[in-house]
């Protein structure tokens, strides 16, 4: 009888166990589910884990998990505290749980951000964060260790501080951080930190007017990531920057290519939100006036015109039809060999009159005066002196379509000076007059010579300054 009580006894515990044992990883898995839910329910993984931590005190998980959810309600002293606990299970010297403990330690230092705006001591919390991260490295018993499917290694932990010094704008040691972590990575360009350490150091090299390093970090993280459309958008804008509008436009066509082909699918799918849609379509708006830009900046205006036309459909707007005009005439312009009159960076005018000389008819008399020819757009409802960047909002009022636009036609004039640089007098050896259709409307008394004088702060005046520059007198 006492050999069966002993027996029954032996396997009532053994029982207790497993249900304990069971009833513990149920409830961490409970609470692992909640925390996972978008957006997560925090308060419901935290009661979980307390209840399992309460099952099995010496188990060191959920003391973490329960850490976590603090970190998720930025509660810097509770993340701590269950962290503390935790560790007391450990004793001295390594083991890979305590390291991950105290990799955590770090993570609560910069996901809980002080509260505070003294710079001094906002940069002390971080570098905490970072000791606790380089320490953990010494608790490290094995070469990597992974634990709640996080592989836990030199790779990751000085990507960390690299990351960490770059938020407290520590240049330096952020570089030196990511060069460790590429250091220990080798040859293994797979790895996603390869790509976040490149991504990282481009940035620093971005901050620091790097330009062609940060151009090279950049590309070996599309290397690896080809959609990274934010180191694209990054890469686009040093290379816009530099005035290397042929590399600049190469690497926006690639962003428009990507974004036509989300739109595109959008479009065929009923389940595609409004607001999805909307977001694609503006960043397929913003590309191709990108490439209208650079088209632009490199005197093509044909084919800047060509895409901010093709930009159109996506946020139709008065606005933009006003500078598709703009580009229309400076295009046909341009055909015909006509350059811009500027002073200051923007067109001469006389009212909505704007002015034009042709290069190639300009010339340098025996007697060192010059003799031009000038052509004046009068635009109407256009103006020419209009910035190329902006945000426009959608426009109800805007035309559907723009055909009749890139056809627009307006009045001209034509003239022809003869200027002594230095003078305020000048000749008209002619001047002929024409309507939108191109009919010359030129009265008699045009084709005749007649000389004149500019009075001071006038647009004569201006463009009488700008020939001699452009003749280089």
């Amino acid at each position: 009888m006492q050999k069966f009580l002993k027996g029954l006894l032996f396997i009532t515990v053994v029982q207790f166990s497993l249900l304990a044992q069971t009833g513990y990883q149920d409830l961490m898995n409970q609470g692992d589910q909640a925390l996972n839910k978008r957006p997560p329910d925090i308060m419901t993984a935290r009661l979980k884990y307390l209840e399992a931590r309460d099952l099995e005190k010496n188990n060191p998980e959920a003391y973490i998990k329960i850490a976590i959810t603090f970190i998720y309600s930025k509660d810097e002293r509770s993340a701590n505290y269950n962290l503390d606990e935790g560790l007391k299970l450990f004793g001295e010297g390594g083991s890979n749980m305590k390291a991950i403990f105290t990799y955590y330690k770090g993570m609560v230092k910069e996901f809980v951000p002080p509260d505070t705006k003294d710079t001094v001591k906002i940069k002390k919390h971080f570098l905490e964060a970072i000791s606790f991260y380089l320490k953990s490295l010494e608790y490290l018993e094995v070469p990597s260790f992974t634990w709640n499917n996080f592989e836990f290694s030199k790779v990751n932990v000085y990507n960390d501080a690299g990351r960490v010094y770059m938020m407290i704008n520590d240049a330096d040691n952020a570089k030196k951080y990511f060069n460790m972590c590429l250091a220990e990575l080798g040859n293994n360009t797979q790895n996603s930190y390869y790509s976040i350490s490149h991504f990282g150091l481009a940035q620093i090299n971005k901050y620091l007017g790097l330009t062609d390093s940060a151009i090279i970090n950049f590309n070996k993280v599309l290397e690896i990531d080809p959609s990274n459309l934010t180191a694209l958008s990054d890469l686009y804008g040093l290379y816009f920057d530099a005035g290397d509008y042929e590399n600049g436009f190469i690497v926006v066509d690639r962003i428009d290519s990507m974004t036509t082909l989300k739109y595109n699918d959008l479009i065929g799918r009923k389940d595609a939100s409004k607001d999805s849609l909307q977001y694609v379509a503006n960043i397929l708006y913003n590309t191709k006036m990108e490439k209208g830009h650079l088209k632009f900046n490199s005197k093509l205006y044909a084919e800047s015109l060509k895409y901010y036309a093709e930009a159109y459909p996506f946020k139709k707007n008065k606005k933009l039809v006003e500078l598709i005009r703009k580009m229309s005439i400076l295009s046909d312009m341009a055909k015909k060999g006509w350059m811009p009159c500027v002073k200051d960076a923007k067109f001469v005018t006389n009212g909505n009159e704007y002015f034009f000389y042709s290069p190639s008819e300009l010339k340098i008399n025996q007697d060192s005066s010059i003799t031009a020819t000038l052509k004046s757009i009068i635009t109407a409802d256009v103006d020419l002196n209009m910035v190329n960047v902006f945000q426009p909002e959608p426009d109800a009022t805007a035309p559907d379509k723009i055909d009749k636009v890139l056809n627009s036609k307006y009045g001209s004039n034509e003239y022809n000076w003869t200027v002594v640089c230095g003078k305020s007098t000048y000749t008209q050896n002619f001047e002929k007059k024409f309507d939108p259709s191109g009919k010359e409307t030129t009265k008699p008394a045009g084709a005749k010579s007649v000389e004149k004088t500019a009075a001071n702060e006038s647009f004569e005046l201006d463009l009488l300054k700008y020939l001699c520059r452009a003749a280089g007198i």
